[in-house]
């Protein structure tokens, strides 16, 4: 996908409570309310005729008509160039549109998009919301329909998959840290990668129902979530090939029913396993530079170094 370069972005609530959003996004259309307003009206540019309407029969403010004419306006006239975004399912929405206006026999008018709406960026990124900035988010709280992007140039910058200067370098410093902390952690005693890899899942919630290192072979310790009540098992071992994982694998086969989640931890693979491409074995499998991010993620850095 190329990127996109628009004159200018606005956002567009589809419907009041968003009723109108799930047939927009899968007609692939936008539509505005506002059934009262003649639509002859709109598509021969009369706005003062629109805006004496709000005036006389609405009986609105003056502010409150200029700005109920000047979003059906926009909706009306904004031209191929002009970025349309909205929020739905915790997901950024976006689209270009055609000014071909059509009113529905319910006097709602509709407007084509180019090619769809999406919810990813130029790269196949979704655009979820909580990885968006609260200036943007705030635009969703606007109490009309259409309004002026504030955040205009980074929502071009997101959807383009475009990063700060700031943010690569700080991404740069992370993998650094993330390289770096893969090597303590190799360096780590048995016993202690046992602990280390205990507390992380503690961090994330779950609860170690078992002793470390039990007498069954295939279970190093069994982890029950209070929250939603899964069970899992953990196997850690400070060296392992694809075979090790293969046979673990058929060993957990017999148990699949009584847990929810396997975990296959390993402190320094085999080039054998890391070249593996998970054949959707149902275990999950953390090693190197993964271990490092949960180590970071659950505020352990300070932990490992002290250890080293």
């Amino acid at each position: 996908m190329n990127v996109i370069k628009p004159k200018k972005v606005l956002f567009i609530k589809l419907g009041k409570g968003g009723e109108f959003v799930d047939e927009c996004l899968r007609e692939n259309t936008l539509k505005l309310g506002y059934a009262e307003v003649d639509h002859n009206l709109c598509i021969n540019g009369n706005w003062d005729a629109v805006y004496d309407y709000f005036i006389n029969i609405e009986k609105a403010k003056k502010n409150v008509a200029s700005s109920h004419t000047n979003q059906i306006k926009q909706f009306y006239e904004e031209d191929e160039n002009t970025l349309w975004i909205t929020f739905h399912r915790q997901k950024l929405w976006w689209c270009f549109s055609k000014p071909e206006i059509t009113p529905l026999p319910d006097n709602r008018k509709t407007r084509p998009v180019i090619g769809k709406w999406s919810d990813k960026n130029i790269k196949g990124e979704t655009l979820i919301s909580s990885n968006l900035s609260g200036n943007l988010l705030k635009t969703q709280s606007f109490r009309g329909t259409i309004c002026k992007v504030p955040a205009e140039e980074y929502a071009i910058s997101k959807i383009n998959g475009i990063q700060k200067k700031e943010s690569l370098e700080l991404e740069t410093a992370i993998n650094e840290v993330k390289s770096r902390l893969t090597k303590l952690i190799q360096q780590l005693q048995w016993q202690d990668f046992e602990i280390l890899v205990d507390l992380i899942f503690r961090q994330m919630g779950w609860q170690r129902v078992s002793e470390i290192g039990g007498s069954l072979n295939t279970i190093d310790f069994e982890l029950l979530s209070p929250i939603t009540g899964e069970r899992a098992v953990v196997q850690l071992k400070s060296a392992a090939n694809i075979n090790d994982f293969k046979d673990y694998q058929n060993r957990f086969f017999p148990m699949m029913e009584d847990y929810n989640k396997f975990f296959f931890i390993v402190n320094n693979p085999d080039k054998s396993l890391i070249d593996f491409e998970d054949d959707d074995s149902g275990i999950i499998l953390y090693y190197g530079e993964k271990i490092s991010e949960l180590v970071i993620n659950s505020g352990l850095i300070d932990w490992v170094i002290k250890k080293s």
